[in-house]
């Protein structure tokens, strides 16, 4: 195994060292550019072996002496002037099975994409490495890697590399849908709508933070309000025509107040204490919104998450997404709804309208991600219950599991210590079958009276 002295170099100070890994030519009279090496510190198991392409050659450098670029040797801990192993490696062994690619500030249609895989096939990456593609004006960053199950920190890309593009500048809708469960507590005692404000929107605010996101974020909340009345003649003149009646009679309203609309913000936690304030007076003045003095409307109910206007508000963003291209801006990328609900992944919904939303959403691109606060539960989700308009038929109810939607369950990191609670029945310890003689009976009741309280085992909801 033959060792190398280690050098660093500056990429731009130097024209003979104008590349990730300069070596000479003298050293390895079989290599060939375009060859992957594997460099790697002897005897360090918790060391990171670094892959690199060969992309050219300089006499300059000296005998048994390589110099990588400055910035990867500190990213994989290679210190300089130290012995390292280099060896040329097949690329097939190290291939890629995914890698992501993160760009920002920037419009890539398919065509770049497309263009852009091209050009990275048969090259070597590594983690947080820039790409610049200069025939197209691109510029990204690898963010992560994966081959054979496991996540890498370099790697080949060859023609079956699956390649994922994610836009850090996209343009985002957020809805939160102020259903009757957002008033009522979880497990922990906190209001799902403290779970979803407090918990998920204040983690992935701070994630885009970390990661310097810069999308376009608008923020709805959104319900659905039902009046208990049995004609259209117990309403007000001015509320009719703002009415809609269900597959069940009833008389609804869907209620949509924007928060935040098509804004960029460094720091997106500024926001989280003005939904706080929408979230105070949200059902009073939906509930009463068309209350008038010296006049009477039915009595109004805020719905269930399951009788909400899900559909609805994804097809609000579609409206705006599918005319994308209508005088667009070339500095961001990507489209993305994310209707977070404190149900769990039921909702009864039109057929109709569920098949005109998956088409849309499909031809169009557009992601849609539903994250419940709820308890998960023990059956599929998320899950589509259609309407039965025909009361006359007593079939069984018609279900359907959306592909098109991505689900995800929040739940939070919180924990509950044990309680100090002394139960008042005393539960025995586990014994053996042996113990169960009737010879042992006496001693068994005996170390059951006067089992202490620390041997108990505790069973409960709250278990750490």
């Amino acid at each position: 195994m033959k060792l190398y002295k280690l050098n660093t170099h500056t990429r731009g100070c130097n024209k003979s060292y104008d590349a990730d890994l300069v070596m000479n030519l003298k050293d390895h009279p079989n290599a060939n550019v375009g060859d992957v090496v594997e460099i790697y510190v002897p005897d360090d198991e918790n060391g990171t072996h670094l892959l690199l392409q060969i992309t050219e050659f300089s006499g300059s450098c000296g005998r048994d002496v390589i110099s990588i670029e400055s910035g990867i040797a500190v990213a994989f801990k290679l210190r300089p002037y130290s012995n390292v192993v280099m060896r040329i490696v097949n690329p097939a062994d190290v291939a890629l099975d995914s890698i992501e690619i993160t760009f920002k500030d920037q419009y890539m249609g398919r065509s770049e994409m497309w263009r852009l895989k091209t050009y990275l096939t048969d090259t070597c990456v590594y983690v947080n490495k820039k790409i610049d593609y200069n025939d197209m004006q691109i510029r990204c960053q690898v963010y992560e890697m994966w081959s054979q199950g496991e996540r890498v920190a370099s790697g080949v890309i060859t023609d079956d590399t699956k390649i994922v593009f994610r836009s850090s500048t996209s343009m985002v809708y957020l809805f939160l849908q102020m259903s009757s469960e957002m008033w009522d507590f979880d497990i922990h005692g906190d209001l799902y709508f403290e779970k979803a404000v407090n918990g998920f929107l204040t983690e992935l605010f701070q994630k885009w933070k970390k990661l310097s996101c810069n999308h376009e974020v608008t923020i709805v909340l959104f319900s659905r309000t039902f009046y208990a009345a049995k004609s259209l003649d117990e309403f007000p003149e001015h509320m009719r025509d703002c009415l809609q009646l269900d597959y069940k009679g009833r008389f609804y309203e869907d209620f949509y107040r924007v928060a935040i609309q098509n804004e960029r913000n460094d720091d997106w936690c500024t926001v989280l204490g003005q939904l706080r304030k929408l979230f105070t007076s949200y059902q009073e003045t939906v509930l009463r919104y068309h209350e008038r003095q010296h006049m009477k409307i039915p009595p109004a109910t805020n719905s269930t998450a399951t009788q909400g206007n899900f559909l609805e508000v994804l097809n609000i963003s579609l409206n705006t997404f599918e005319k994308h291209y209508l005088d667009r801006t070339f500095d961001r990328t990507g489209q993305l709804s994310v209707v977070i609900t404190p149900g769990v992944g039921v909702f009864s919904v039109d057929r109709e309208l569920t098949n005109i939303t998956k088409q849309r959403i499909i031809d169009n691109g557009v992601g849609s991600d539903l994250v419940c606060v709820g308890e998960q539960p023990l059956h599929a989700v998320p899950l589509l219950k259609f309407h039965n308009k025909d009361t006359t038929l007593t079939s069984a109810d018609d279900y359907s599991l959306p592909h098109w939607i991505n689900l995800s369950f929040y739940s939070t990191n919180k924990k509950i210590a044990y309680s100090s609670f002394i139960p008042r029945i005393k539960l025995p310890l586990f014994v053996s079958d042996q113990a169960l003689n009737a010879d042992e009976g006496e001693e068994n009741e005996r170390n059951f009276l006067s089992c202490k309280q620390s041997e108990y085992k505790h069973n409960s909801l709250f278990r750490l």
